[in-house]
């Protein structure tokens, strides 16, 4: 054998990393996945499905899973665009109160997870990360 498994070493550390954010976010009522996506759609805009899965790493059919729950809270609405085809994602009012109240709370995770890491760590692996990120392109 080898040597350690790198996708259980990157899965381990991602369940690790979830659990500290989701745990932060829980008083805002979203997890690190639905703040991101919102936070990604209010970034890009109204992106249709596609670009939003795109801009965040899914698989459209686990975005469109993770975009029920948002859209059923009135975080986030899907319609397509006079003369498209493609639904369009947008942030709400209440979407967007909503990132302001958890955006302080992913700071505080951010933060602590800096802190953990070191700038010297955070870096190496931010650089690690994108070079694994492009093994699938």
């Amino acid at each position: 054998m080898g040597g350690a498994c790198v996708c259980f070493r990157v899965r381990k550390a991602s369940r690790a990393l979830t659990r500290i954010y989701d745990e932060a976010l829980a008083p805002a009522g979203l997890t690190i996945t639905q703040f991101s996506v919102l936070r990604n759609t209010l970034r890009t805009g109204s992106p249709t499905l596609n670009e939003l899965a795109a801009a965040t790493g899914h698989e459209r059919s686990a975005l469109w899973r993770t975009l029920q729950p948002l859209v059923r809270e009135g975080l986030l609405t899907l319609a397509a665009a006079k003369g498209q085809r493609a639904d369009r994602v947008t942030v709400t009012e209440d979407g967007r109160a909503r990132i302001q109240t958890a955006l302080p709370l992913w700071e505080a995770s951010q933060a602590r997870v800096r802190r953990k890491l070191g700038a010297d760590s955070e870096k190496a692996l931010i650089t690690m990360l994108k070079a694994m990120e492009d093994l699938g392109a």
